[in-house]
């Protein structure tokens, strides 16, 4: 691989990273605190149960990942009225981009 003004990129070194446990560690408790978050706001399902937020590991082949869901068919809604996810995510000091609202 070429160098671009002085740096090359360590494709292997850099996989390494995102395949690695640490990174799965501080992934997953990130998501840990947006789901915290979300359930702290007390949204409720028309049955009175508190919303369920989930957070489940989701590695894709060449990453560690993590998920956060609402699965309950009551969850589209609610992020789209309240924007649970999004504003749980915002408190968790993420950065949140997409379709304005």
């Amino acid at each position: 691989m070429s160098a671009f003004y002085g740096f090359e990129l360590d494709r292997d070194g850099v996989a390494e990273i995102l395949r690695g446990p640490e990174l799965a560690a501080a992934v997953h408790e990130l998501a840990d605190q947006v789901a915290t978050a979300a359930r702290a706001q007390g949204h409720t399902v028309t049955s009175g149960e508190p919303l369920p937020v989930e957070v489940v590991d989701d590695p894709a082949p060449d990453r560690a990942g993590t998920t956060v869901a609402v699965r309950h068919p009551a969850g589209v809604g609610m992020e789209a009225h309240h924007g649970v996810l999004t504003r749980a995510a915002v408190a968790a000091g993420l950065d949140v981009e997409g379709l304005e609202t």
